[in-house]
């Protein structure tokens, strides 16, 4: 595998730039760009830019992330922070929203185009997308565009790609496949959290994964498993068409769960319900802090997936997720405000906003 060596070397030279002149210039252009924007809050933005860069320098790679995202819903107009956001999704293993994000920065020609791609290459060599990287590759040679100071590196990833591409699919046998899915079972069973989310890709290429049903069923059915973890293996199953009856077992609760009769997370009606309730409410007030409220509930609903949040009251979920946006963005909202919107009792409300903060913390899985 190829190191991600080249990608922590250019993360250097753009976030671990100590010089206050390299800064001071950042901020003077984020000055600049934002002389006709009104901002809600004053100096938000500054201390969302340097508490992400300054946790991106200190490798706390999950906190990092988290102010580059709030960053990003006010100014996307940075491509130093959308590079810290994929540098900080490899870092916690994040691999296929990494190569999600190369693959927006690449299309909207954010940031340096060939500096993104060498980032957008390794993470394909990462996820074992050998062929995708060669094609690639091959016809950025052939049209002559690749400048100088890139060609060595992606040669080199060129050839490197080629090779493993022929030792993984060059004689392939049913025999090799099968006992490659052996080899993923173990390592979903037996590995760490960062294996166990590349094993979980890997089957995902797949045709068949029925020789390892056992190993899922385990999976799902062990409440030490990380959450994450089990909701991924459980859409894994339902991705290929499993029909059969598992039993889940996550935090304190148990499931038995025909596979056929599964709703989508985000389709089920009380998701619905509560994302319509708090559009009701915010969209017209904050549009973007509805959308990182979004999220923030999509995340949470995941976690538990394919169980629900208790309890099971509207008003409840999202009065918590509208106080919680509120604190997540640094804006003042009252007690008593939030009752009289949703007409539910405070404590109720911040025992709900407790489940999300604890749950949100098991939403960003690393290594």
């Amino acid at each position: 595998m190829v190191s991600l060596l080249y990608l922590v070397e250019e993360l250097a030279k753009l976030m671990n730039n100590t010089n206050p002149k390299y800064w001071g210039e950042i901020m003077e252009k984020k000055k600049q760009r934002n002389n006709s924007k009104i901002i809600p809050f004053p100096n938000l933005e500054d201390r969302l830019l340097n508490n992400g860069m300054e946790a991106l320098k200190e490798k706390r790679y999950k906190d990092a992330l988290q102010f580059f995202n709030q960053f990003t819903a006010y100014n996307q107009s940075y491509p130093e922070v959308q590079v810290g956001i994929v540098v900080c999704l490899v870092e916690l293993g994040l691999y296929e929203d990494a190569k999600d994000k190369c693959e927006h920065l690449l299309q909207e020609d954010i940031g340096d185009y060939f500096n993104v791609m060498q980032i957008y290459i390794t993470i394909l060599i990462q996820l074992s997308e050998y062929d995708k990287v060669v094609t690639i590759l091959e016809a950025l040679f052939e049209e002559e565009k690749v400048p100088p100071e890139y060609a060595g590196e992606l040669f080199h990833l060129l050839e490197f790609s080629r090779k493993s591409s022929d030792r993984l699919y060059g004689s392939s046998s049913q025999i090799e496949s099968a006992v490659n899915i052996q080899a993923l079972g173990h390592i979903l069973e037996n590995g760490n959290i960062s294996e166990q989310l590349q094993a979980i890709q890997n089957l995902r290429k797949e045709t068949t994964i029925s020789e390892i049903m056992e190993v899922l069923k385990n999976v799902v059915g062990d409440r030490h498993t990380h959450p994450v973890i089990q909701s991924m293996v459980l859409q894994l199953m339902i991705e290929k068409g499993i029909h059969e009856s598992v039993v889940i077992q996550k935090f304190d609760w148990t499931m038995k769960l025909d596979l056929d009769e599964v709703i989508e997370i985000f389709e089920h009606p009380f998701t619905i319900q509560v994302l319509n309730k708090l559009e009701d409410i915010l969209i017209h007030e904050n549009p973007t802090l509805f959308d990182a409220v979004k999220e923030l509930w999509e995340r949470f609903l995941f976690v538990l997936f394919p169980f629900q949040p208790k309890p099971l009251d509207l008003n409840v979920w999202a009065g918590a997720l509208h106080k919680f946006g509120y604190q997540l963005f640094g804006i003042d909202i009252s007690d008593e405000e939030i009752e009289d919107i949703y007409h539910v009792e405070i404590n109720r409300i911040d025992q709900a906003c407790q489940q999300i903060l604890e749950v949100e913390k098991l939403s960003i899985i690393g290594h």
